[in-house]
């Protein structure tokens, strides 16, 4: 990993906590060389819960930090339930003072409705909310539900490309919501996985569409956090160089391997 250094952007940029094979802890003392934020990714619900202070960071280590949270929240339990079994979550990383907290909302409106007033009456900002479009729930689907609840947004450019979702360009709270952004290639030169979605690819496997998608959002909108959500520490090092390319109007190299 190369050293970290001023970034040029008004924004910061963030790496997952789950690059190497490690611990939570272990990623975020490496990550603090290269990045200024981190993404704790509390992706599965009873497992995050068992971690011990051997899994989680004890201190900053001079990163600033947000968190995702679980992806398999009980929602057909309704959403303050959802919300009460991972509460547990948020008092185990308070010490870090995470400045949002990223969700896949359900589809049902409802039960999002019920894990905000929760999440509110908890002592919660609903605003550090961020809310995620999916393979489920579109980006203008997700912009609706973030203005019904007081909500911001998280642009995951990979789900928008896989799923052929457009960005609700002429709605001017897109960019007044989007708080942060999640890039990577959906996929890689051979095309769609088969059986899946789509994958976490290096940002050189930007489609011409997808980049021309990455320009207008570094172009029109105003993040506080651009997360590369590369899962592999050399992807991880070519994709912090493409986000400089492409930012600043040059072309990154071609695809040139796995994520």
């Amino acid at each position: 990993m190369f050293a970290k250094s001023k970034s040029p952007f008004s924004w910061r940029i963030a790496a997952p906590s789950c690059v190497w094979p490690e611990t939570a802890l272990v990623n975020c003392r490496r990550l603090a060389r290269t990045v200024p934020e981190v993404g704790l990714y509390l992706l599965e619900l009873h497992a995050c819960l068992a971690y011990g202070p051997e899994d989680l960071p004890q201190k900053p280590y001079g990163l600033v930090y947000h968190l995702h949270l679980p992806l398999d929240l009980p929602w057909s339990l309704g959403g303050e339930t959802a919300f009460a079994v991972m509460e547990r979550l948020l008092a185990m990383t308070a010490h870090l003072s995470p400045w949002a907290y990223v969700l896949h909302p359900p589809t049902d409106p409802a039960r999002l409705k019920d894990f905000v007033a929760a999440y509110t009456a908890a002592g919660f900002d609903p605003a550090a909310l961020l809310l995620e479009n999916t393979d489920a729930v579109s980006p203008a689907e997700t912009l609706a539900l973030a203005k019904a609840n007081g909500c911001g947004l998280c642009l995951d450019l990979g789900h928008m490309l896989a799923m052929g979702h457009k960005l609700p360009k002429d709605d001017p709270e897109l960019a007044t919501r989007a708080r942060m952004l999640h890039i990577y290639s959906p996929f890689g030169p051979e095309g769609p996985p088969k059986g899946r979605s789509h994958l976490h690819r290096t940002l050189t496997c930007l489609s011409p569409e997808g980049r021309d998608e990455l320009v207008w959002m570094f172009n029109n909108l105003s993040p506080q956090t651009v997360v590369l959500e590369i899962f592999a520490p050399m992807h991880l090092v070519e994709g912090l160089a493409c986000v400089e390319a492409i930012a600043s109007g040059a072309t990154p190299p071609a695809c040139g391997g796995a994520a």
